[in-house]
Parts: C-alpha cells; structure tokens; sequence
C-alpha cells in the first residue's frame, strides 16, 4: 500500500525530530544521570530519571493510540496520570541508561511501522490522552515526538547550567 502525502509528512516529521533529539540523548554519560533537571511542585527529577519517563511514556502513548485504531479504551476514565508518571520512573531507577535508550529507539522504531499500518482515515480517529486531552490518533503520534523534544530541550538546558 502506498503511503499517502499525509502519512509521508508525519513519518518526516516523527524521523526529523528524532534525528534532532537522539544525539543529545545518545551522547549522555553516566556522569550526567545524576544531573538535577527539574525540582518543583512535581518533585525533583534527574536525567536518568527522565530517560525512565521517557522510555516509559514513548510506548505508552503508542499504546493508547494503537487502542484507539482497534477500537478499545485508551485508558480508563479515572486514570491519574502523575501517579503513573512517578511509579514509572520510580520503576526505571533500577534501569540501565543503555537499556532505556534502547526502549525509546523500540519505542520510536515502533511508532514507524505503526504509522505505516494506518490509513488517513484511521488518523482522524479521536481518543483521550492519558492528560484526559482527546487527541486524533496523528495527535497522539505528534505529542510523542512533541514531548520527547520538550525534555530533551529541558535536559540540554540543564547540562548548559
């Protein structure tokens, strides 16, 4: 099946912010995992604890749009998605940084061939985000990337300091 100029445009856009992103996040060392990124209201997190949120909310996402082209609920209606968001990288802390880059290149590889199944029709489908935002199913595949940029920028700026 062909790709329609629409898929085209949001495989580009998915593989340009990961070609802008990867390097910053395949460069860390060890020694910056330990860096202080954000300490507020939402608590203090490191690097390694976003790499742990990332790897984590990259193929979350995936699945709920993947739910939404099947049909099914993306998360259930009392979902808390900070609660979420704290045991995840709660859950990651034990976790290699080699092994959560490779959960986000799966998680982005995956996203790829996902898309790559999907017509423009099932793009326009509409679902609630773990945030309770409804999102289109391309929605959800742009906040992945959308997301991933925001802390990667949020990280960059941290090893600036």
């Amino acid at each position: 099946m062909a790709m329609s100029e629409r898929i085209q445009e949001l495989r580009e856009h998915m593989e340009r912010h990961h070609a802008e992103t990867w390097p910053v996040l395949s460069r860390l060392t060890s020694d910056n995992m330990g860096m202080l990124v954000y300490d507020g209201e939402g608590g203090s997190w490191t690097v390694k604890d976003i790499l742990g949120h990332l790897a984590d909310a990259e193929r979350g996402v995936l699945g709920q749009a993947q739910r939404l082209v099947n049909g099914k609920q993306t998360v259930p209606p009392d979902f808390d998605l900070a609660r979420w968001n704290r045991s995840a990288v709660r859950k990651a802390s034990d976790v290699s940084m080699d092994e959560l880059l490779g959960r986000i290149t799966t998680a982005h590889r995956a996203s790829l061939d996902f898309l790559a199944s999907l017509d423009d029709a099932q793009l326009d489908l509409v679902g609630r985000h773990s945030s309770g935002e409804m999102f289109s199913t391309e929605g959800f595949l742009r906040r992945i990337v959308n997301h991933r940029a925001g802390h990667v920028a949020d990280i960059q700026a941290a090893l600036q300091r």
